[in-house]
């Protein structure tokens, strides 16, 4: 091989810049190794060497190259055997052989086992350098391909597995309810239903949420959960109402409005709960959808009142029919003057307004106490009764 010319650094085909490409030249013609590797040094390329068979499948099984410049006619194994090797570890790995009496059939298997170049020695400069960088380039390529085809495959194996966990969740789905009571007339005024599963894997409510919005199936959901209370509804005439948790996209559900929903028959008893997590500010006709759900006959309430600006917010823009303070307000009430504080101006903002509030998550005597004397009157948590099916009785 003559040197006719030299290059700057090949960085072509290389992950980084400063990352050189390894090559691994195999041939025991020493006079040929010798100005081959200063060729290739001489491009910037991580040059080693093998000068028989035994030494370069050694080599290749023990690291990886972006090339293999392998001479065919060796000392024991052939180029050929070099490549099948290379190929039974790295489909994609860049194979080039090199022969000084070049035969068709040789050719053949050549091809056949997918080598990238077949060169004639002597080898001209530019030809070995034009077929190295488009070798290096097309194995980095192959590689980032197979990279992203693993991790699509691996994302969508994922997908089906949330699924498949999404569906048993679904099919061991069952509603628990928890009493709103009437500390002033010791009475039931409606139950809140709850997402319950019996699934082991995927068993909270904001897993099963959470779950269903990255599948795109909070619709699924949502009818799932809707029928299921409507069962029950339809079993308890005694019933006197349900405040359902009604996620945002919900309300994008055409199906919510049409005779075809499950609740539509008991609209009157049904207080629907929108709270701020669920962002509903990103529904642009957010009015017009909750004027068509009053149309039809159902109420809503605003959830997590007092949580933040969000949730003051929505109580302004949706004029409830009834409003639920966050629990994290009622959470040790008793012991924090300015939740005490916070709640009484929500308390008379409310009897002003006519809307009837809930203060859930009461769990305590001492909580109880101190929310009477702050002027609440509808309750729930704990303290009264834990969530249960069909409808758990209140202790007063």
């Amino acid at each position: 091989m003559k040197e006719k010319e030299r290059c700057g650094p090949a960085d072509l085909g290389t992950d980084r810049a400063d990352e050189r490409a390894a090559i691994l030249v195999v041939d025991d013609d020493e006079t040929f190794m010798r100005a081959c590797i200063r060729v290739l040094e001489a491009w910037n390329y991580d040059v080693t060497q093998a000068t028989n068979s035994q030494a370069a499948l050694e080599l290749v099984g023990s690291r990886s190259f972006d090339v293999i410049l392998s001479d065919i006619n060796l000392p024991g194994a052939s180029g050929l055997d070099i490549l099948r090797a290379v190929r039974s570890r790295d489909p994609d790995a860049p194979v080039i052989l090199m022969t000084g009496g070049p035969e068709l059939e040789t050719a053949r298997l050549a091809v056949e086992w997918g080598a990238q170049s077949y060169l004639i020695k002597p080898l001209p400069v530019p030809q070995l350098k034009e077929v190295l960088e488009r070798a290096i380039a097309a194995y980095h390529l192959a590689k980032r391909q197979r990279q992203l085809l693993s991790s699509s495959e691996w994302q969508a194996r994922e997908t089906e597995q949330r699924h498949a966990e999404f569906d048993r969740a679904l099919e061991g789905m069952w509603m628990a309810f928890q009493p709103i009571v009437s500390w002033s007339s010791k009475s039931v005024v409606a139950y809140e239903a709850l997402m319950r599963t019996t699934n082991q894997t995927l068993c909270y409510p904001m897993d099963i949420l959470n779950v269903a919005e990255s599948l795109g199936e909070v619709h699924v959901l949502g009818h799932r959960t809707r029928a299921l209370i409507a069962q029950v509804l339809g079993n308890h005439d005694e019933l006197p109402g349900v405040f359902v948790n009604l996620h945002a996209l919900d309300l994008l559900d055409e199906q919510l409005y049409s005779d075809k929903d499950p609740l539509l028959p008991f609209a009157s008893r049904i207080h629907f709960e929108i709270t701020e997590r669920m962002a509903i500010e990103k529904i642009a006709d957010t009015r017009d959808r909750i004027r068509r759900l009053r149309q039809l006959g159902y109420k809503i309430a605003v959830d997590d009142l007092g949580e933040g600006y969000s949730g003051l917010n929505s109580f302004a823009a949706l004029e409830p029919d009834a409003v639920k303070l966050d629990m994290s307000l009622i959470r040790g009430i008793d012991r924090a003057p300015t939740k005490r504080r916070m709640v009484r101006a929500l308390t008379t903002l409310c009897r002003e307004l006519g809307t009837p509030l809930v203060a859930e998550g009461v769990e305590t005597k001492a909580e109880l106490e101190t929310l009477i004397d702050l002027g609440a009157d509808w309750l729930q948590g704990f303290l009264f009764a834990r969530p249960d099916y069909p409808l758990p009785i209140p202790q007063m």
